[in-house]
């Protein structure tokens, strides 16, 4: 993936200096996951890009370079428990990838959600060495358990070990 091992890293490097606040969600960097014809997948930021603001109303990535496709979303934040307009990326067709640090220990892991549909079910799985915690999944029960009225599917969380 061609910049997507670095965009990954800046990620990674940012949520360094960002504690985990499940009270204050805090977004460090979004960008989108680009696809063309021929060419590798990329993973780009995008400065302009700032999920928790934008899905407030209806979401919109923007336009994509000529050529290209908008496959996914991904943000980087200080939490892996979604906001609540989140679900509004996924209902504009677009699964959302979270990244955020566990910075409850020095050098804590780096967890990695993806909130999407499966089956008819909004969903939001863990992907990754880090898994959720059981409190995690408690909140994260509670946010789709909100967004469902909202979303009109019904909702169901997972949390694979892999």
């Amino acid at each position: 993936m061609k910049g997507g091992v670095s965009t990954v890293t800046v990620l990674c490097l940012l949520l360094a200096a960002v504690p985990a606040a499940a009270q204050d969600l805090k977004e460090i960097a979004c960008g989108r996951n680009l696809e063309k014809a021929g060419a590798p997948p990329q993973m780009v930021l995008d400065p302009a890009l700032h999920v928790l603001d934008q899905a407030a109303g209806k979401f919109d990535p923007g336009t994509p370079p000529p050529g290209y496709a908008i496959k996914s979303i991904f943000c980087a934040r200080s939490d892996i428990v979604p906001a609540p307009s989140d679900y509004k990326v996924v209902q504009a067709g677009y699964p959302l990838m979270i990244f955020a640090r566990d910075n409850s220990k020095p050098g804590g892991p780096t967890r990695i959600a993806i909130l999407e549909m499966d089956n008819g079910q909004l969903r939001l799985r863990s992907v990754g060495q880090a898994g959720f915690t059981p409190e995690m999944t408690s909140r994260i029960q509670r946010f789709l358990d909100a967004s469902l009225p909202e979303f009109g599917k019904t909702a169901a969380a997972t949390n694979p070990t892999h």
